[in-house]
C-alpha cells in the first residue's frame, strides 16, 4: 500500500512539474503573443506595437553606458537599412530613465534612423528583461520567436539569418 501510494504521489509531482515547466518551453519557442505598449518616441512619433502586425520586429532593450550595447547597435544599424524596405522594423528601447537629452545626443552620434523610445520600468518587467543588451524577435502576428541575450559576432551572425528568413517569407 506505501509503495502504491508512493508512486502516485512521484507521478502527481511529475505532472505537477510538467505543468510550470511546458508553458516555459512554449514561451521560450515563441509561442507568447508580444505584450503591447505605446510609446513616443524621441523624435515624438506614438508607437504602438500592436498597429506593426504585418512587419517583422527587433525590440532592443538597451542602455547609453552598457558596453555590450554599444557594440551592438552600428550591427543594428546595418540590419535595419538592410531589410526595412522588406518590412523589417527595431525599436531601439532605452532604459536610461529621465535621460532623454542623453538618449538623443547618443543616438544621434550613432546616426540610429530607428525609433528609439525610454522604456517605463514596467515594459522591462512585461517583457522579462534583466541584461543588457536583451533583444525580442517579433514575428509578423505578433509572436515572440526569438529573444536574444548579449552581443557577439555569433549571436549577429544568428539574428541576421534569422531576419533574412523571416523578410523572405510570403504574407
Amino acid at each position: 500500500m506505501k509503495r502504491l501510494f508512493l508512486r502516485w504521489y512521484v507521478v502527481l509531482c511529475l505532472c505537477h512539474g510538467l505543468a510550470f515547466i511546458l508553458p516555459q518551453c512554449a514561451r521560450e519557442k515563441g509561442l507568447e503573443t508580444a505584450p503591447d505598449f505605446t510609446l513616443t518616441s524621441l523624435s515624438g512619433e506614438k508607437i504602438t506595437l500592436s498597429n506593426l502586425r504585418g512587419k517583422t520586429i527587433f525590440l532592443d532593450f538597451w542602455a547609453t553606458w552598457c558596453g555590450p550595447c554599444r557594440e551592438s547597435i552600428p550591427h543594428l544599424v546595418n540590419l535595419y537599412k538592410t531589410y526595412h524596405e522588406k518590412g523589417f522594423m527595431i525599436i531601439g528601447v532605452s532604459v536610461d530613465k529621465g535621460e532623454a537629452d542623453l538618449v538623443r545626443r547618443f543616438a544621434t552620434s550613432l546616426d540610429i534612423p530607428y525609433p528609439i523610445v525610454i522604456a517605463p520600468g514596467d515594459l522591462e518587467k512585461q517583457y522579462g528583461v534583466t541584461a543588457l543588451p536583451t533583444g525580442f524577435l517579433i514575428d509578423k502576428d505578433g509572436r515572440i520567436i526569438e529573444k536574444v541575450l548579449g552581443f557577439s559576432p555569433s549571436i549577429a551572425k544568428q539574428l541576421d539569418a534569422k531576419v533574412a528568413a523571416l523578410t523572405s517569407e510570403k504574407p
